[in-house]
């Protein structure tokens, strides 16, 4: 992590604790942790840089409500906590727009990933930002958004399957 100090487990917990019982200056430091991660997964979930601003203020504002009353015991568990919490969030946010039209990138530089993301369904893109943002298994990923194992499964194959037909198709194989 470029440009911060790399905190041991031990120092984690104690900032958990802290922002637990109030400490704003702990949650914040709590937050810079995660908060890359965290924008990664709004950013390829969400169709948009607005949309994905949007996921991560309302998770903010609800872990930093919720955490006193959240009975975190690990860092572990805060990180699973609160990648949940955005989850939640994210989902809200695909019935916010789920009619809102967005313009797609141009097509003729080939092949471009915001485009082949913007073609998923909103499951298969949620469920891939946190598999493979969070390096988690198909059980993992399931648990953190809300979701079956199965439907996990499903969502992570046609993903696979379009965005490789998108990818071969642009390249000319």
């Amino acid at each position: 992590m470029k440009g911060r100090a790399v905190m041991n487990t031990s120092e984690l917990s104690a900032l958990i604790h802290e922002a637990s019982l109030g400490d704003d200056d702990a949650f914040t430091k709590l937050y810079a942790v995660v908060c890359r991660p965290l924008y990664k997964i709004a950013r390829i979930a969400l169709k948009t840089e607005k949309q994905a601003i949007e996921a991560i203020k309302l998770t903010v504002a609800d872990s930093y409500a919720a955490l006193p009353s959240a009975k975190i015991n690990g860092n572990g568990e805060f990180v699973e906590w609160i990648v949940k919490i955005l989850c939640t969030k994210i989902r809200h946010l695909y019935k916010k727009y789920e009619n809102e039209e967005v313009p797609l990138p141009p097509d003729n530089r080939g092949f471009d990933i915001r485009r082949a993301l913007i073609s998923l369904q909103d499951i298969e893109r949620l469920v891939l930002a946190v598999s493979n943002v969070c390096s988690c298994s198909a059980e993992k990923t399931a648990k953190l958004c809300g979701y079956t194992e199965q439907t996990v499964a499903v969502c992570l194959t046609n993903a696979e399957v379009t965005l490789k037909t998108m990818l071969l198709s642009y390249s000319g194989i």
